[in-house]
């Protein structure tokens, strides 16, 4: 089932008195349930990209939809509301409130969204993310690491059919960013949660069921994720 479908998707920019297009013609068809990876340099325009499908940066030409809603048709309150039920951001950055504690965090978009809060059920997330322990903590007073998984937990806490993730493990050590990934398929594979998630990293191609290449603000290749399933013979 088709989730996300682009057309003729553009972003065009003022550089001083000249223009460029950081995203130009992209067409793509996300399916529910896939976990795509968009690789590329730094500037090939694959966070433009992403920003664009999560209604954050309104093309310059084209339409995105999203279950089959051109949501750049919609009012600006509508697309805030659309974006709390559909989508779930991840950033490189955490953007965690710091006056705030890890819980308050968390259950912030299910606030805003008129939600009531199952304390059993946010007590299971937080233990997911291996952070109940410091729900009473201050974003300033957790690792890096930690700071990530609280940011996913605040994206997946309104249980969205998308999550979108920019550079997400670009600000972790190896060991944090292969925590974080398990996390990511976790929720894609449990949930069903469709991921797409921005990266310069190749290394994490291996999580994903589909990986995407950009440069010059285009697709230039897009193939789906062979898994090695194939187990070795048992000694004897």
């Amino acid at each position: 089932m088709e989730i996300i479908n682009t057309k003729d998707l553009g972003k065009k920019y003022l550089n001083g008195e000249e223009e460029f297009m950081a995203v130009s013609g992209v067409n793509l068809k996300v399916q529910k349930g896939e976990f795509v990876i968009i690789l590329g340099k730094s500037g090939c325009g694959k966070s433009t990209l992403l920003h664009m499908l999560g209604g954050l940066d309104k093309p310059s030409t084209g339409n995105v939809f999203i279950n089959n809603t051109d949501i750049y048709k919609l009012s600006d309150k509508s697309l805030t509301i659309f974006r709390r039920k559909y989508i779930g951001f991840i950033y490189q950055f955490f953007n965690l409130i710091p006056s705030l504690t890890v819980y308050e965090n968390i259950v912030l978009p299910a606030l805003f969204d008129g939600r009531r809060i199952d304390e059993v059920k946010l007590d299971n997330l937080l233990k997911t993310l291996d952070v109940l322990e410091k729900k009473d903590f201050l974003p300033n007073d957790l690792s890096g690491g930690q700071q990530q998984r609280v940011a996913i937990g605040r994206a997946v806490i309104n249980k969205p059919k998308i999550i979108l993730a920019d550079e997400p493990t670009g600000n972790l050590d190896s060991r944090s960013s292969n925590k974080l990934m398990k996390l990511l398929a976790f929720y894609n594979k449990k949930f069903k949660q469709t991921i797409i998630m921005v990266t310069h990293d190749e290394e994490l191609v291996k999580w994903g069921t589909r990986v995407i290449t950009m440069a010059d603000g285009k697709i230039i290749k897009d193939e789906k994720i062979v898994k090695n399933t194939s187990k070795k013979p048992a000694k004897r």
